[in-house]
């Protein structure tokens, strides 16, 4: 049977994905199987002085990796929804799209932040991108309304002056 795949951070819109993931899982009687994708440090980045602050950096990376997919597997195994977890490693949106496309997944689910056009620029949009290189849908959710910055749009603010 097609996965359902959920692609997560651990942030507040993927906690939000992932309730939507494991209920869609439970209602399809499908399987999950979540991947989060561990950020390698920049290799060139000699300003962080040394080795060993960039192994202590991939090291918190890596657990903080682990640290989401547990919590994961604990809502999976609470709801009964079969679940596998992908550690993965390197760039965001492709490592999720080839473990879709690995998997032969039904869909993939993916949280996104809401931010503005500005912190898109700035910070690029990993579901935006997943969405264009996906070989199978995409289902993108928000996060709760309580739990998105309500900070002032600076690009609704720069374009109203």
């Amino acid at each position: 049977m097609k996965p359902i795949v959920l692609a997560t951070d651990g942030s507040p819109s993927a906690a939000e994905a992932t309730l939507q993931a494991v209920e869609l899982a439970r209602a399809l009687e499908a399987p999950l199987v979540a991947v989060s994708v561990e950020h390698s440090p920049l290799a060139g980045a000699g300003y962080y002085g040394s080795a060993e602050v960039m192994a202590e950096l991939s090291k918190v990376a890596a657990e903080r990796v682990e640290e989401t997919l547990a919590q994961v597997l604990a809502v999976a195994d609470e709801a009964g929804v079969v679940c596998e977890a992908v550690h993965a490693a390197g760039s965001v949106p492709e490592e999720i799209c080839r473990t879709a496309a690995r998997r032969k997944a039904r869909m993939i689910v993916i949280g996104a932040h809401g931010w503005g056009p500005l912190r898109r620029v700035l910070h690029g949009s990993v579901s935006t991108a997943v969405v264009h290189e996906a070989r199978c849908p995409v289902l993108v959710v928000g996060a709760a309304p309580e739990l998105v910055d309500e900070r002032p749009d600076v690009s609704r603010t720069l374009a109203l002056s």
